[in-house]
């Protein structure tokens, strides 16, 4: 029997959910079955690549912007409402109420700039992708200005709540200091959108999300605005933090990661493995780049890395990734060079490990994986996670639970991908001092 989900209250195939033709076809809520992602009304869960595009509500050249990302596999961009991102290089104010930010009328919404918010809305769903819409950048209202805004998130909700892609009200960009204006905007956003998305907000870069206790906060949010070097290693910093954002039974979002120049995140090899290890994980991850900053209307510009985001998500698209969840014993290496992030289904009839070392540029040969599964069939693919390319295949027996069995590993370099799917299924047994 085929398994039915259901998604406010109608059951759907897995099956035919993933074949829905729009990826906007509603709004994405969090999943109450499988509280760390998102699904829309016909049962699709969202896989969320992510990516900066501050501007995009006012630069020149929105086609150009959503094309790029198009390319790169991306489907949601980061974008801000209210703000002046990088206002010497653009000379761009995004200006949601009348007046000026000198003399401001917070009482009036202008037609102009609010119409062409909804069209580049909707344009960006002609081109597939999503929009996490800041709320706040540039001001920090406090406590004493919540009835004043009321009427701007009243706004937003008019002229926009109806829009399938927006996927989530991010109050703030890095800023938490006014906890009692975020609390009363996120409450009202979370209780007055009809379409029940995601509320959150952000804070600059921690170990943690930010405010995840809040009932209010829908998406556990991190940054990690740092680089490819130490101190801020694989091993000590990414996939602990990753780890760390997982664990509150949200759906787990970076939304803002470390980029070229600014932030010394320049190893493109290194980037690509951060992203993979958060996603493996269990959680979302977002391209950070010039590109999507100062130079959202540089249409020539590409950051290096760009070119290994769309293997990441056609990967993962392939993957009921929904209903897997971080494993830490089904797939393990002994060798200390090595460093491993695995999610597997609860039954571990599919594992997708990733497997990579601290610096770049290293070869690999004579390693194993460790493995911990029921007694039963399976077909291993080891895939080179740069271009999804695969190094080799291995069909393995596994003994059961009580023996941890190595597997030889391909020659690679920097990164591997181990792909473990169920052939055949055998009985269970415990591991020894069970019973």
């Amino acid at each position: 029997m085929r398994r039915r989900d259901l998604v406010g209250g109608i059951a759907v195939s897995a099956a035919a959910a993933q074949q829905t033709p729009d990826l906007w076809s509603s709004v994405y809520r969090p999943d109450p079955l499988f509280p760390h992602h998102l699904v829309n009304r016909d049962g699709r869960h969202l896989f969320i690549l992510n990516k900066t595009a501050w501007a995009y509500f006012a630069c020149k050249d929105p086609r150009g912007v959503l094309e790029r990302a198009r390319a790169q596999g991306v489907n949601v961009i980061r974008v801000a409402l209210e703000g002046q991102p990088y206002f010497d290089v653009l000379g761009l104010d995004l200006w949601p109420w009348g007046g000026t930010r000198q003399a401001p009328q917070w009482d009036r919404f202008p037609r102009a700039y609010w119409d062409e918010v909804e069209r580049r809305t909707k344009l960006a769903r002609e081109y597939g992708i999503g929009l996490d819409v800041v709320l706040y950048m540039a001001l920090h209202p406090e406590a004493s200005a919540v009835e004043r805004h009321k009427a701007y998130w009243k706004q937003v909700l008019n002229r926009l709540g109806g829009h399938p892609n927006v996927v989530t009200w991010e109050i703030a960009n890095e800023y938490l200091r006014n906890e009692v204006f975020q609390d009363a905007a996120g409450e009202y956003l979370a209780a007055m959108d009809r379409s029940g998305r995601p509320v959150c907000t952000s804070d600059g870069t921690t170990d943690d999300a930010a405010w995840p206790e809040k009932r209010w906060v829908g998406l556990a949010i991190v940054h990690t605005c740092t680089g490819s070097g130490a101190p801020w290693t694989l091993r000590e910093w990414y996939l602990p933090v990753a780890r760390n954002t997982r664990a509150h039974g949200k759906p787990a979002f970076n939304n803002e990661t470390g980029r070229e120049k600014r932030h010394a995140n320049n190893d493109p090899v290194h980037r690509r493995k951060q992203s993979w290890i958060w996603c493996c994980a269990g959680g979302y991850w977002t391209w950070h780049s010039w590109e999507g900053c100062e130079g959202i209307d540089d249409a020539s510009y590409r950051a290096a890395g760009g070119e290994f985001l769309k293997p990441l998500v056609e990967y993962f698209g392939s993957l009921p990734f929904w209903k897997m969840a971080p494993n830490e014993t089904v797939c393990t290496v002994a060798d200390g060079q090595l460093l491993a992030s695995t999610l597997s289904m609860p039954d571990r009839s599919r594992v997708a490990a990733y497997l990579c070392t601290e610096s770049s540029a290293s070869r690999n040969d004579g390693h194993n994986v460790l493995l911990r599964r029921p007694p039963r069939d399976y077909r291993i693919r080891f895939l080179r996670p740069a271009d999804l390319r695969q190094l080799g295949e291995v069909q393995h027996k596994s003994a059961g639970l009580r023996r941890v069995e190595g597997i030889a590993l391909p020659e690679f370099e920097d990164d591997l991908l181990v792909d473990i799917v169920l052939s055949r299924r055998g009985t269970a047994a415990p591991i020894p001092g069970t019973r």
